[in-house]
């Protein structure tokens, strides 16, 4: 009876109901594939948002910076005094330097024993620099390597900028290495001396860490 009736109508209406139909199948399918793309979807981006949040270990290499051989950095400190009479005529000066070899190569060794070789170079010098001024170099030295070896490491950087420089300058790396020679291992002991450094060093009046400048 169906078929009957659908040869009784005309042939552009049979066309037009066999399109109909191609297209509710081609919408039906189009609508599966949307639902199964979105739940694809929330699955994928559930996934990627827990591998975010997993906590994860990265390995990178250490990089450092390194200066070409020979490099130095240098700390200049000049002192300019005018004579008495006319100040343009004659100038008195007085200059302290110090100069800091820059690493050429990754090697924290090299650079811990070069660290303690420029300031078995400088400490003797320093000491002569201050006795000079009549004041105990030797003893003045050993107490600021004994105040900075004792100084609490949340004190460090509250001090002014002359502090902290000094502090610096008199700080040997804790790495259990030693003096090359045996007449710098004083400076090695004074540096790890657990003492009042004021007994220690009574004939030294002054502090690194009291320097108003």
């Amino acid at each position: 009876m169906e078929d009957g009736r659908e040869e009784s109508l005309p042939e552009e209406m049979r066309s037009f109901r066999r399109s109909s139909s191609h297209l509710l199948v081609i919408a039906w399918c189009l609508d599966f594939f949307v639902l199964y793309s979105s739940s694809f979807h929330e699955d994928v981006r559930g996934n990627s948002t827990e591998v975010e949040v997993a906590p994860r270990m990265l390995s990178r290499q250490k990089r450092y910076l390194i200066f070409p051989e020979g490099s130095n950095l240098q700390l200049v400190y000049c002192l300019t005094i005018g004579a008495y009479g006319r100040n343009d005529d004659l100038v008195m000066g007085l200059t302290a330097a110090l100069a800091w070899e820059l690493p050429s190569k990754v090697d924290s060794k090299i650079s811990d024993l070069l660290h303690r070789r420029s300031r078995s170079v400088m400490f003797p010098k320093v000491e002569a620099f201050l006795q000079s001024t009549g004041i105990d170099g030797r003893s003045c030295v050993m107490k600021a390597l004994c105040e900075a070896g004792q100084r609490h490491p949340s004190q460090i950087g509250k001090g002014t900028f002359v502090q902290e420089l000094l502090h610096v300058i008199f700080t040997l790396p804790r790495d259990g290495g030693r003096f090359e020679c045996s007449e710098d291992r004083p400076y090695e002991r004074a540096y790890q001396n657990g003492g009042n450094c004021e007994k220690l060093y009574p004939t030294c009046k002054h502090s690194i860490y009291s320097v108003d400048l």
